[in-house]
């Protein structure tokens, strides 16, 4: 696969995991807001849900009545000069009842209110007393406790000598509707100052608890989106892989089955070709056999070789298409191949004035077809590396077997490729030869595709060219 479609697939896999837990940081962020805001909201009612039910009582307790019942016809009740209170009406009642309240612990401050919101006492004395706004005395109509949590409120100058410091302190405020059992219509207000710095700390520990709760699922969620985006990521890559994999391999199958419908049409052609030849050619051989000794005998030999190799050529082409159409096969050796390079080449390499080496060999077999494909192969390489080397000079053909695959390369010293050559080595064009046809090249690397070799130039340089064949010794299927 690709490195640049691996490195898209990661970039677009970090992407949707940082997106995923940004995601899920935010939902966390705001549920644990609302979870906050909800436990602080039920802490800071509290108080006011407990002190409500007493209130209650202590008015009825102070009216002398029965669960159900109003204040006694005739009952008085006034309130003294010394904050005393005596039996009058129902102010009195419930600035008594506020006051026996606000005896419990922490309480800092009480104001009373009449039913109209009207204010009737202040303890201590000494506090600013505040209308009530009427959004809230609209809600304690209601007959529903109000309770406000001041994380800094300023105890002076209206509580003064009831805390140690000047400094601002938390304080809750709590209002709270009295009202005669039964009844739906209120009878006054307390409003409690109560110490919050209890409750603070409490607020504190929870939003520390609720602080590191969210971290730990934070961490856990985050840890497992990573791991599924990973786990997902990895899958798709591997799926793409695959495909990738498996669009090759149709690729190379379709090519393949290209090639061969091209291969068996040129086969045909080939054995029209070779079957109109044979009889010319073996014609021409008895002529040149039977000439007179008074002709020239350098140019008459050098036709009769021609004449006798080319005959060598057409036969084995035959025989190789034969083979190839036939059921018949058998196997080569590697020794069977350096052979047959070497009594195939060195009269050609003779006449040149070059000297040949074929080295190698091995004891592993290849089947006939490939071995005869190969053949081809390493002929018009050491036919090639012949022709481009200058007399006097070395060719190398050596055969190895590596591992699984057999190995082939054909050394020259001659002068090089040229570079317009290079461009388009392995495809038809022109030779940079005489006489030559520019398919040689062409035909071999065809040749090696249909066996599934590898065919390449290793080098090519002013002092000589390398090329390589490299082909596995049982065919893939």
């Amino acid at each position: 696969m690709p490195r640049a479609f691996t490195t898209r697939s990661a970039a677009v896999a970090l992407a949707t995991g940082g997106l995923l837990v940004a995601i899920f940081a935010a939902l966390l962020m705001h549920f644990r807001r609302d979870l906050t805001a909800e436990i602080h909201r039920k802490i800071i009612e509290r108080d006011a849900a407990v002190l409500h039910p007493v209130a209650l009582q202590q008015l009825r307790d102070a009216a002398g009545l029965h669960p159900a019942g109003q204040p006694p016809a005739g009952a008085e009740i006034h309130a003294g000069s010394d904050d005393s209170i005596s039996p009058g009406n129902d102010a009195a009642l419930v600035v008594l009842a506020a006051l026996k309240n606000a005896q419990q612990t922490g309480i800092l401050g009480v104001a009373v209110f009449d039913a109209d919101g009207t204010p009737l006492r202040a303890v201590p004395a000494s506090m600013l007393f505040v209308d009530l706004p009427p959004d809230d005395y609209l809600e304690l109509t209601r007959l529903k406790p109000i309770s406000r949590y001041h994380p800094r409120f300023a105890l002076e100058p209206a509580f003064t000598g009831t805390h140690p410091g000047p400094e601002p302190v938390p304080v809750l405020e709590v209002l709270l509707p009295l009202h005669y059992p039964g009844a739906a219509q209120l009878a006054g207000v307390a409003q409690y100052f109560i110490d919050a710095r209890p409750l603070a700390r409490e607020l504190a520990v929870i939003d520390a608890q609720i602080a590191q709760q969210s971290r730990a699922t934070f961490m856990l969620g985050a840890s497992s989106i990573c791991l599924i985006v990973a786990a997902a990521s990895w899958g798709l890559t591997r799926a793409q892989r695959i495909i990738a994999e498996r669009n090759e391999r149709l690729i190379r199958a379709n090519f393949e089955l290209a090639l061969a419908a091209k291969a068996s049409v040129l086969g045909q052609i080939t054995s029209h070709l070779l079957h109109g030849l044979q009889g010319p050619v073996a014609g021409l051989r008895t002529v040149l056999a039977a000439r007179g000794p008074q002709e020239a005998a350098g140019d008459w030999q050098a036709a009769a070789d021609y004449t006798a190799r080319l005959q060598a050529m057409i036969q084995e082409t035959v025989t190789m298409l034969g083979e190839r159409n036939s059921a018949d096969a058998y196997e080569l050796s590697g020794h069977d191949l350096v052979a047959t390079l070497r009594e195939r080449h060195r009269p050609v390499a003779r006449t040149r004035g070059v000297t040949l080496e074929v080295d190698g060999g091995f004891t592993a077999c290849l089947d006939s077809n490939r071995g005869n494909l190969l053949c081809l192969i390493a002929g018009n390489l050491i036919e090639n590396a012949l022709q481009a080397s200058p007399a006097g000079a070395r060719v190398r053909a050596k055969l190895m077997l590596a591992g699984d695959r057999l190995g082939l390369t054909v050394e020259d010293e001659g002068p090089g490729i040229p570079e317009e050559v290079l461009r388009r080595l392995f495809h038809p064009g022109r030779s940079s030869k005489a006489g030559g046809t520019g398919l040689g090249l062409a035909i071999s690397h065809l040749l090696a595709l249909e066996i599934g070799a590898d065919l390449a130039l290793v080098r090519t340089a002013a002092t000589g060219t390398t090329f390589s064949v490299s082909l596995p010794l049982r065919p893939k299927h």
